[in-house]
Protein backbone atom coordinates (compact mmCIF):
# COMPACT_ATOMS: atom_id res chain seq x y z
CA UNK A 1 0.00 0.00 0.00
CA UNK A 2 3.03 2.42 -0.33
CA UNK A 3 1.29 4.13 -3.32
CA UNK A 4 -1.59 4.95 -0.95
CA UNK A 5 -0.69 9.00 -0.21
CA UNK A 6 -1.75 9.71 3.60
CA UNK A 7 -4.42 11.78 4.32
CA UNK A 8 -6.74 13.43 7.15
CA UNK A 9 -9.34 11.98 6.37
CA UNK A 10 -10.80 8.14 5.88
CA UNK A 11 -12.23 9.46 2.45
CA UNK A 12 -8.51 10.25 0.98
CA UNK A 13 -8.07 6.63 1.06
CA UNK A 14 -11.67 5.38 -0.24
CA UNK A 15 -11.52 7.99 -2.75
CA UNK A 16 -7.73 6.70 -4.18
CA UNK A 17 -8.84 3.69 -4.54
CA UNK A 18 -11.99 4.28 -6.35
CA UNK A 19 -10.16 6.62 -8.66
CA UNK A 20 -7.85 3.43 -9.29
CA UNK A 21 -10.56 1.39 -10.06
CA UNK A 22 -12.23 3.99 -12.03
CA UNK A 23 -8.69 4.44 -14.74
CA UNK A 24 -8.70 0.41 -14.81
CA UNK A 25 -12.34 0.40 -16.23
CA UNK A 26 -11.69 3.21 -18.62
CA UNK A 27 -7.90 1.20 -19.72
CA UNK A 28 -10.59 -2.05 -20.54
CA UNK A 29 -12.52 0.01 -21.87
CA UNK A 30 -9.75 1.50 -24.53
CA UNK A 31 -9.48 -2.14 -25.48
CA UNK A 32 -12.97 -4.40 -26.65
CA UNK A 33 -12.84 -7.88 -28.28
CA UNK A 34 -12.81 -7.00 -31.87
CA UNK A 35 -15.17 -9.78 -34.44
CA UNK A 36 -14.00 -10.86 -37.60
CA UNK A 37 -15.09 -8.02 -39.51
CA UNK A 38 -13.23 -5.24 -36.72
CA UNK A 39 -16.61 -4.51 -35.33
CA UNK A 40 -16.46 -4.38 -31.53
CA UNK A 41 -18.29 -7.43 -29.92
CA UNK A 42 -17.01 -7.25 -26.13
CA UNK A 43 -15.97 -5.44 -23.85
CA UNK A 44 -14.81 -6.47 -20.39
CA UNK A 45 -15.92 -4.99 -16.95
CA UNK A 46 -14.82 -5.07 -13.46
CA UNK A 47 -17.95 -6.08 -11.93
CA UNK A 48 -16.43 -5.49 -8.09
CA UNK A 49 -12.55 -4.65 -5.79
CA UNK A 50 -12.47 -6.40 -2.78
CA UNK A 51 -9.94 -4.17 -0.77
CA UNK A 52 -8.07 -4.87 2.56
CA UNK A 53 -6.94 -1.43 4.44
CA UNK A 54 -4.43 -1.41 7.17
CA UNK A 55 -3.95 1.99 8.54
CA UNK A 56 -1.92 3.65 11.36
CA UNK A 57 -3.89 6.48 13.06
CA UNK A 58 -1.79 9.09 14.81
CA UNK A 59 -2.95 11.62 16.71
CA UNK A 60 -1.02 14.90 16.67
CA UNK A 61 -1.73 18.15 18.39
CA UNK A 62 -1.22 21.86 16.96
CA UNK A 63 -1.89 25.55 18.34
CA UNK A 64 -5.17 26.65 17.04
CA UNK A 65 -5.61 30.96 16.81
CA UNK A 66 -5.37 32.85 19.95
CA UNK A 67 -7.92 35.63 19.24
CA UNK A 68 -7.81 39.09 17.76
CA UNK A 69 -6.30 40.01 21.05
CA UNK A 70 -3.30 37.94 21.10
CA UNK A 71 -3.45 37.95 24.88
CA UNK A 72 -5.17 34.44 25.80
CA UNK A 73 -3.17 31.69 25.98
CA UNK A 74 -2.88 29.04 22.80
CA UNK A 75 -4.92 26.27 22.60
CA UNK A 76 -3.91 22.81 21.48
CA UNK A 77 -6.19 21.36 18.61
CA UNK A 78 -5.93 17.22 18.18
CA UNK A 79 -5.44 15.96 14.74
CA UNK A 80 -5.51 12.42 13.79
CA UNK A 81 -3.47 11.76 10.47
CA UNK A 82 -3.83 8.41 8.89
CA UNK A 83 -0.93 6.53 7.18
CA UNK A 84 -0.73 3.01 5.45
CA UNK A 85 1.39 0.74 7.62
CA UNK A 86 4.73 -0.95 6.58
CA UNK A 87 5.46 -4.41 7.78
CA UNK A 88 8.78 -3.40 9.72
CA UNK A 89 7.14 -0.37 11.26
CA UNK A 90 6.89 0.36 14.75
CA UNK A 91 4.10 2.12 16.30
CA UNK A 92 4.35 4.71 19.18
CA UNK A 93 2.28 5.43 22.24
CA UNK A 94 -0.26 8.48 20.44
CA UNK A 95 -0.88 5.66 17.70
CA UNK A 96 -3.49 2.86 16.58
CA UNK A 97 -3.65 0.94 13.77
CA UNK A 98 -7.11 -0.34 11.89
CA UNK A 99 -7.50 -2.86 9.33
CA UNK A 100 -10.48 -1.71 7.39
CA UNK A 101 -11.97 -4.19 4.76
CA UNK A 102 -14.97 -3.65 1.94
CA UNK A 103 -15.59 -3.89 -1.70
CA UNK A 104 -16.52 -2.00 -4.63
CA UNK A 105 -19.48 -3.19 -6.21
CA UNK A 106 -20.80 -2.08 -10.06
CA UNK A 107 -23.64 -0.59 -9.45
CA UNK A 108 -26.66 -0.91 -12.40
CA UNK A 109 -27.42 2.08 -14.80
CA UNK A 110 -29.47 4.92 -13.47
CA UNK A 111 -33.37 4.10 -14.67
CA UNK A 112 -33.19 7.54 -15.40
CA UNK A 113 -30.92 7.55 -18.27
CA UNK A 114 -32.26 6.83 -21.17
CA UNK A 115 -31.84 3.08 -22.81
CA UNK A 116 -30.71 3.97 -26.31
CA UNK A 117 -30.06 2.30 -29.16
CA UNK A 118 -26.97 3.95 -31.50
CA UNK A 119 -26.11 3.23 -35.06
CA UNK A 120 -24.24 4.33 -37.58
CA UNK A 121 -24.32 4.79 -41.48
CA UNK A 122 -22.39 6.49 -44.24
CA UNK A 123 -23.53 7.61 -47.58
CA UNK A 124 -21.45 8.77 -50.16
CA UNK A 125 -21.88 12.27 -51.74
CA UNK A 126 -18.61 12.90 -53.81
CA UNK A 127 -14.93 10.88 -54.74
CA UNK A 128 -13.55 11.70 -51.47
CA UNK A 129 -16.66 13.20 -49.50
CA UNK A 130 -19.17 10.93 -47.57
CA UNK A 131 -21.79 11.59 -45.16
CA UNK A 132 -21.74 10.11 -41.96
CA UNK A 133 -25.66 9.59 -40.13
CA UNK A 134 -26.44 8.89 -36.90
CA UNK A 135 -29.80 7.52 -35.25
CA UNK A 136 -30.36 6.97 -31.78
CA UNK A 137 -33.95 5.82 -30.73
CA UNK A 138 -34.49 5.47 -26.93
CA UNK A 139 -36.88 4.14 -24.80
CA UNK A 140 -40.48 4.90 -24.67
CA UNK A 141 -41.05 7.93 -22.29
CA UNK A 142 -37.18 8.97 -22.79
CA UNK A 143 -36.49 11.57 -25.05
CA UNK A 144 -32.56 12.07 -26.98
CA UNK A 145 -33.37 15.53 -28.46
CA UNK A 146 -30.54 17.98 -27.69
CA UNK A 147 -27.87 14.34 -26.58
CA UNK A 148 -24.49 15.18 -27.89
CA UNK A 149 -22.60 12.64 -29.82
CA UNK A 150 -18.93 11.89 -29.78
CA UNK A 151 -17.77 11.03 -33.10
CA UNK A 152 -14.19 10.75 -34.20
CA UNK A 153 -11.64 8.67 -36.70
CA UNK A 154 -10.38 5.43 -34.38
CA UNK A 155 -6.55 5.48 -35.94
CA UNK A 156 -5.38 3.05 -34.16
CA UNK A 157 -8.12 0.94 -35.27
CA UNK A 158 -8.03 1.80 -38.81
CA UNK A 159 -4.12 1.91 -38.88
CA UNK A 160 -3.97 -1.92 -37.69
CA UNK A 161 -7.03 -2.89 -40.31
CA UNK A 162 -4.72 -1.05 -43.12
CA UNK A 163 -1.22 -1.56 -41.71
CA UNK A 164 -0.72 2.22 -42.85
CA UNK A 165 -2.19 5.37 -40.78
CA UNK A 166 -4.78 7.63 -42.23
CA UNK A 167 -3.16 10.46 -43.93
CA UNK A 168 -3.92 14.00 -41.14
CA UNK A 169 -6.28 15.72 -43.67
CA UNK A 170 -8.91 12.49 -43.72
CA UNK A 171 -11.02 13.97 -41.13
CA UNK A 172 -14.52 14.80 -39.86
CA UNK A 173 -16.13 17.93 -40.46
CA UNK A 174 -17.61 18.23 -36.91
CA UNK A 175 -16.83 15.82 -33.86
CA UNK A 176 -19.82 16.44 -31.33
CA UNK A 177 -23.07 16.38 -32.74
CA UNK A 178 -26.54 17.45 -30.87
CA UNK A 179 -29.22 15.40 -31.87
CA UNK A 180 -32.05 16.77 -33.23
CA UNK A 181 -36.18 15.73 -32.51
CA UNK A 182 -36.04 12.97 -34.20
CA UNK A 183 -32.99 11.77 -32.81
CA UNK A 184 -30.75 12.13 -35.81
CA UNK A 185 -27.29 14.08 -36.97
CA UNK A 186 -25.12 14.06 -39.69
CA UNK A 187 -21.53 14.99 -40.43
CA UNK A 188 -19.45 15.38 -43.61
CA UNK A 189 -16.62 13.04 -43.92
CA UNK A 190 -13.64 13.98 -46.14
CA UNK A 191 -10.81 12.04 -47.03
CA UNK A 192 -7.43 13.41 -48.26
CA UNK A 193 -6.05 13.43 -51.84
CA UNK A 194 -3.04 11.46 -50.83
CA UNK A 195 -5.23 8.54 -48.81
CA UNK A 196 -4.82 5.25 -51.34
CA UNK A 197 -8.36 3.83 -52.30
CA UNK A 198 -9.20 0.92 -50.28
CA UNK A 199 -8.25 2.41 -47.20
CA UNK A 200 -10.86 1.54 -44.20
CA UNK A 201 -11.77 4.05 -42.45
CA UNK A 202 -13.06 3.64 -38.82
CA UNK A 203 -15.13 5.60 -37.57
CA UNK A 204 -16.80 5.48 -33.71
CA UNK A 205 -19.72 7.01 -32.12
CA UNK A 206 -20.42 7.21 -27.80
CA UNK A 207 -23.18 8.40 -26.27
CA UNK A 208 -24.39 7.87 -22.76
CA UNK A 209 -21.57 5.39 -22.45
CA UNK A 210 -23.01 3.23 -25.34
CA UNK A 211 -19.93 2.84 -28.05
CA UNK A 212 -20.93 2.28 -31.63
CA UNK A 213 -18.06 1.25 -34.54
CA UNK A 214 -18.47 1.59 -38.25
CA UNK A 215 -16.02 0.60 -40.87
CA UNK A 216 -16.02 1.89 -44.07
CA UNK A 217 -13.72 1.79 -46.91
CA UNK A 218 -12.71 4.08 -49.14
CA UNK A 219 -14.06 3.85 -52.71
CA UNK A 220 -13.40 6.36 -55.16
CA UNK A 221 -15.74 4.75 -58.03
Amino acid sequence: MDDVAKGQNLDDFLINLADGLSKAQSRLNQYPVMNAMGQQSMVYHIPRMEFELKLQMTASEAPASSGSGGRLPLQKKSRVQFLPVKASQQHSSSSATSIIKGVFVAAPLDSTVAQVQLSLSVEKKSARKAQVNIVVQAAPGHSVQGAVVELNIDRELSEKLNKTPLKPATRLEQASLALNQEGKASTELMISNQESEGQIIALIADLFGQTQTLLYRFEQG
